[in-house]
């Protein structure tokens, strides 16, 4: 299919090269076509795609010397060695494997010219993608071997109309234990810009944050929660709090059956996770731990004539001023979106907009969440808040260098005090408040029933579709997103609660040892009574600045 008179030419295919010069006669300059096998491995290995004459010519040097230093049969070995055959997967054993869990020693007839139409564009080819137009691909792979008298076209009908049977677990042969991290890797060499095969054939040996013991977990964890949840999906992140290094990631519970990397890539609503942000700028503006709303069905009047009538979850109210601590614990929405009215609808907007969040409208309903975002972007809000509001950059790649030991990139951390150190300091004590059996009362504390073994601050979040949990320590941040691709609700119980599981367990995993923060000299630390949000000795310590 590449190449029917590879064994003919000496690396260049006369026919083919007229062919590309009448094609391209005219063009300035921009080339197409005519590659031999020889030319493709040349490329493969040594250069990359640009169609440029300079290119072509480097090409047809390569190839010279390969047909000069090898045979034939060594050529082509290599090249079906490097190929790509879609799905992350190169070469043809790797192919065979992951797409029919054989040997390619073992592929038979219908097998064999299913990949060989694959090679030609993997992205439309493949059988794990469109079937159909995989079938048709290798109708025309199956007619060439008839035109050039390598089966007969009885042998082809046949193979055409015989049912293909692809490997029912693909995964499991996937020889990258941790394919989603990988891609978050692979995208982010193309965003600093060396992702092309002019730097990949230097041989780049890349330095990344991740850790495998905490990946290993994280798998296990999500495993063993996504068994048996039929289309339900998940993203989880786990980040150091420092640095904003990525140490896990997952993008979805099967990679095999869908590449789609949740965790980088999805538009979802992160619901009520908004909340520390939002009490951030409250603290900012003179709130403090014991400020209090009453909590209450209630009716928004808005500027613009209309009005906004949110709930609470299961429409559970105390029908009396509630603290900013119990709404923090209990995830009062009415709290929530009066806090929002109070300060102004755009400072919320203003304060996503520093962590590059742009074109969002003011609205009472960001109050709740209905940002759409991915646990990839959205985890740099929380990494800031727990490092004492210092901002860097989200990020996997630590260092790049080539085979010579050339360093290409190195990360270099931005360090940038982005919010207010004691601010923060009093969100992280704050939000130590969902564990807090004490703000039982007309709600349950959203993590009452997930008790970790060291101190984390924490905030669950959830849409009808959507179910979050984020948090973190000094040392770490993790956030976990579970709902259905195609947006049906979660209805559920045991799904909804499967961040808090994954949080829950990754936390005890990840802290064997008590790691808090300790407030500066412009916080006090006050002990209240946790309803009433009143002085009482031995009360509920929260952090209050020095007035």
């Amino acid at each position: 299919m590449e190449d029917h008179r590879f064994y003919e030419h000496r690396g260049f295919d006369p026919v083919g090269i007229l062919r590309a010069l009448k094609a391209n006669i005219s063009e300035q300059g921009n080339v197409e076509g005519a590659s031999t096998i020889s030319q493709q491995y040349a490329r493969l290995m040594f250069l990359n795609n640009d169609k440029t004459w300079s290119r072509k010519i480097q090409e047809a040097f390569l190839t010279v010397r390969l047909e000069a230093h090898y045979n034939k049969d060594t050529i082509l070995q290599g090249y079906i060695n490097t190929v790509y055959f879609g799905h992350g997967i190169y070469g043809i054993e790797n192919a065979s494997l992951y797409y029919f869990n054989k040997e390619p020693r073992d592929l038979d007839l219908n097998e064999a010219s299913m990949l060989a139409g694959v090679i030609n564009g993997p992205e439309y080819y493949s059988p794990f993608k469109d079937l159909k137009a995989a079938k048709s691909r290798q109708k025309i792979v199956l007619d060439a071997l008839v035109e050039q008298n390598q089966i007969t076209q009885k042998e082809a009908d046949q193979t055409y109309q015989t049912e293909i049977q692809l490997n029912p677990h693909p995964s499991s042969t996937i020889q990258c234990a941790y394919p989603y991290y990988r891609d978050c890797v692979i995208s982010e060499l193309k965003e600093l810009g060396f992702y092309s095969e002019e730097y990949v054939n230097q041989g780049l040996n890349i330095q990344t944050t991740l850790d495998t013991q905490i990946q290993d977990q994280l798998n296990q964890i999500v495993n063993e929660q996504m068994k048996g949840r039929d289309e339900l999906e998940v993203s989880s992140i786990i980040l150091n709090s420092q640095t904003s290094g990525v140490l896990a990631l997952i993008g979805g519970k099967d990679y095999a059956s869908s590449q789609f990397n949740r965790a980088t890539q999805a538009s979802r609503q992160v619901g009520s996770t908004m909340k520390p942000l939002l009490y951030y700028i409250a603290l900012e503006n003179g709130f403090t731990p014991t400020t209090k709303f009453k909590s209450e069905p209630t009716t928004f009047q808005l500027e613009n004539g209309k009005t906004y009538t949110p709930t609470n979850f299961n429409k559970k109210y105390a029908h009396d001023d509630v603290t900013m601590a119990q709404a923090i614990a209990l995830s009062d929405n009415i709290y929530a979106v009066k806090t929002h009215l109070f300060l102004g609808e755009q400072a919320l907007v203003n304060a996503l907009s520093q962590f590059g969040y742009q074109h969002i409208s003011p609205h009472p309903s960001l109050a709740l969440g209905t940002l759409n975002t991915n646990v990839y972007d959205f985890s740099a809000v929380y990494t800031t808040l727990a490092h004492h509001g210092i901002y860097n950059k989200v990020h996997t790649i630590t260092k790049i260098t080539n085979n010579n030991g050339d360093i290409l990139y190195e990360y270099q951390p931005e360090n940038k005090q982005l919010l207010n150190q004691d601010t923060c300091l009093m969100m992280s004590q704050l939000l130590t408040a969902p564990f807090e059996k004490s703000f039982q009362s007309y709600a349950s504390p959203t993590m009452l029933n997930y008790p970790v073994n060291t101190t984390f601050a924490a905030k669950t979040g959830s849409t009808p579709y959507d179910s979050l949990c984020a948090g973190y320590n000094p040392q770490y941040t993790l956030l976990s997103w579970v709902g259905y691709d195609d947006n049906r609700e979660m209805n559920m119980t045991s799904d909804t609660r499967i961040p808090k599981v994954i949080f829950q367990t990754m936390a005890n995993f990840l802290q064997k040892e008590e790691l808090w923060y300790e407030p500066t000299t412009n916080l006090k630390k006050i002990p209240i009574n946790p309803i009433t949000g009143d002085y009482q000795e031995n009360g509920l310590v929260f952090w209050f600045k020095e007035t």
